[in-house]
């Protein structure tokens, strides 16, 4: 019996070593540490869980957990599931981590792709109107073109950019990456 428990406890402490490691990692990307539990406990259980599962897992409030849920169904890294005769929500980690990643990443990259372009269409009649005013005084004239200069060669990285969401969304780009990588390694 004493060696059941003592091989539960390491058991738990290794899964304690893999829920801090993936939300320090999620942490270190702008998710909140505790979403990173969240999705952490989802990945490591083998079925799906309901918020009073998570609750009494982790010791979260409901509210916050039901927060944290909500942003990782946005982020599509969990899932809702169905299972009959449930009347509670269910959910489950996406455990495929390249499509993890796909998720993940995608929608920062989208974020600042908008926020920049957004930024850079407002910017630049500012800095047109500097460049082409007679009354404006040289050294701001000069910094005004130098900057519209930089900011305007910027639009070719966003470009690309959106060009990169599309691909992985699509799979395409994303698809033939990671069967380089099986091909490479022998993993399938």
């Amino acid at each position: 019996m004493e060696k059941d428990e003592h091989a539960f406890e390491k058991l738990e402490q290794a899964h304690a070593i893999i829920k801090d490691g993936i939300a320090d990692t999620m942490d270190i990307y702008g998710v909140n540490r505790s979403v990173g539990q969240l999705y952490a406990t989802l990945y490591l259980n083998d079925g799906p869980m309901t918020l009073d599962d998570l609750r009494d897992e982790l010791g979260m409030s409901k509210g916050s957990m039901s927060i944290g849920v909500r942003k990782l169904l946005e982020e599509k890294i969990i899932h809702r599931v169905y299972r009959k005769g449930e009347r509670k929500d269910l959910y489950e980690a996406e455990k495929d981590f390249f499509q993890f990643f796909i998720s993940f990443f995608t929608r920062r990259w989208e974020r600042e792709r908008s926020v920049n372009l957004q930024a850079v269409k407002q910017a630049i009649p500012l800095y047109e109107a500097l460049v082409d005013d007679a009354e404006t005084p040289d050294e701001v004239r000069a910094e005004a073109a130098h900057t519209l200069k930089k900011i305007t060669a910027s639009l070719e990285y966003y470009e690309f950019l959106g060009l990169l969401v599309e691909q992985f969304q699509t799979g395409n780009l994303a698809k033939d990456l990671v069967e380089r990588y099986k091909n490479k390694n022998g993993t399938s």
